[in-house]
């Protein structure tokens, strides 16, 4: 039966399956729970929340519109993978996100379950270009709830949204046109100062996946910390992240780009002038911080840096700047072939890194955490613009991270080093030790 919700795809969709034929841009989402479950509930759940939800196989009607097929009675063509017990969730991730999407009649999700020992992970592999973070933390709600809350299920099915990003950002407050172009055009200028990342050709292509926790109470104290420097808390995770790519992520020696430029995921939906709380799809935006080496060094100076431009970023039309940046990339795609794609935006767009942050403490997962359940952990796909992107996701007083980068930048002990570096600035931070060396260990996941 074909779902009644057909739908076109939007500016950010279209650049991300440009992307996809190059290589995968998957992304995950999962859940650590306590207890054990059976896997026949845990797939019947599964099966129930899909239909329920009006999703299943995805169908493109024409290259511009597409809708979602429920999968009534075919369900065992796809079944929830069950993982063996003691097997890194580190590794399936890693495998995951390299493994395209290439069976057409395949849905855009693929469910999995990793038994433990008095607990379990259950979560979804799927195709980004489909779906944003909230969309799927929406798909996981349902099948948590169907398991743990079958009170609590939705009874009707998620809508999509037929109106592009111009349509629903476009025309908000009191944005203007030559103000954004404008903006966008100085963000071009600055970014020819910008440090490029050593490329690979196609050895650039396959990424790694590695997953880190905290200690608890962890991001309360940051919380607290960035309350009394007037900044938030994304500013010190990106302030963090900023200073460890400068140390470690490898850069072309070029005198004329001394500079360093990190972006944000940002979630679009909150700027939207509809309600698109409850709609299934792609909202995505970005920004970037561009930072001298000077800044870099000091990191009082860094932080306030940092909060300082995203500042200027949420005022001066986030939706809109990121919206004409992607008209501008997609008028392009015509002329450069899929596989010169990436090789165009880390020439035009040469961060050394992205970061997804998400609080969870205003969601869904808040009312059921810490018991059962205990964390919720989001990977992300580099893509073209960045060689390296790190998830973090607060839970509780639990914050958790997901680093993905490509294999050829960075190989397993550099980027040990890497994100060892962010924790240890974060842990030093909360601790009031700022320099001082701090043990965080990688966790067997």
């Amino acid at each position: 039966m074909q779902a009644d919700n057909e739908t076109g795809l939007n500016i950010f969709q279209r650049l991300a399956r440009r992307w996809e034929a190059v290589h995968p841009y998957n992304a995950a989402q999962v859940l650590r729970i306590s207890g054990r479950v059976a896997a026949s509930h845990a797939s019947d759940a599964w099966a129930q929340s899909l239909r329920h939800l009006g999703l299943g196989r995805v169908r493109l009607l024409d290259q511009s519109r597409f809708c979602h097929d429920v999968l009534n009675g075919e369900f065992q063509r796809y079944p929830l993978r069950v993982l063996p017990p003691g097997e890194s969730l580190d590794a399936h991730l890693t495998a995951e996100l390299n493994r395209p999407f290439d069976r057409p009649d395949e849905p855009p999700f693929r469910p999995f379950l990793l038994p433990g020992d008095g607990e379990f992970y259950f979560g979804v592999v799927y195709q980004h270009w489909v779906a944003d973070s909230v969309s799927i933390r929406a798909v996981l709600r349902e099948w948590f709830t169907r398991i743990f809350d079958p009170g609590a299920a939705r009874s009707s099915p998620l809508r999509t949204s037929s109106r592009g990003y111009a349509e629903l950002f476009g025309k908000r407050g009191n944005w203007r046109f030559d103000e954004t172009l404008l903006s966008n055009f100085r963000s071009h200028i600055r970014h020819r100062r910008v440090r490029k990342v050593q490329t690979h050709g196609r050895a650039d292509y396959p990424v790694r996946v590695s997953l880190h926790s905290t200690p608890d109470g962890l991001i309360d104290r940051l919380r607290a910390l960035a309350r009394a420097q007037g900044v938030k808390v994304h500013d010190v995770l990106l302030a963090a992240m900023a200073e460890a790519c400068s140390r470690f992520v490898p850069h072309q020696p070029r005198r004329n780009r001394p500079d360093l430029s990190i972006g944000s995921i940002v979630d679009l939906r909150p700027h939207a002038c509809a309600d698109l709380s409850s709609t299934f799809g792609l909202f995505l935006g970005f920004t970037q911080v561009v930072l001298r080496p000077s800044v870099i060094q000091d990191w009082d100076r860094l932080l306030h840096c940092v909060a300082a431009q995203n500042r200027v970023h949420k005022q001066s039309g986030l939706p809109q700047a990121s919206m004409l940046w992607m008209a501008a990339a997609l008028a392009v795609n015509p002329w450069v072939p899929d596989r010169n794609l990436y090789h165009f935006y880390r020439k035009e767009m040469p961060t050394a890194g992205g970061l997804s942050n998400v609080n969870l403490n205003g969601a869904w997962a808040a009312a059921y955490s810490p018991e059962p359940l205990r964390e919720y952990l989001r990977v992300s796909p580099t893509g073209p613009l960045a060689p390296l992107v790190v998830s973090t996701t607060t839970l509780g007083s639990k914050l958790s991270i997901a680093l993905t980068c490509r294999d050829a930048l960075l190989p397993p002990g550099q980027s040990a080093v890497m994100i060892n570096a962010v924790l240890e600035r974060l842990s030093g931070l909360a601790t009031g030790r700022r320099g001082d060396e701090l043990s965080c260990p990688k966790l067997p996941y």
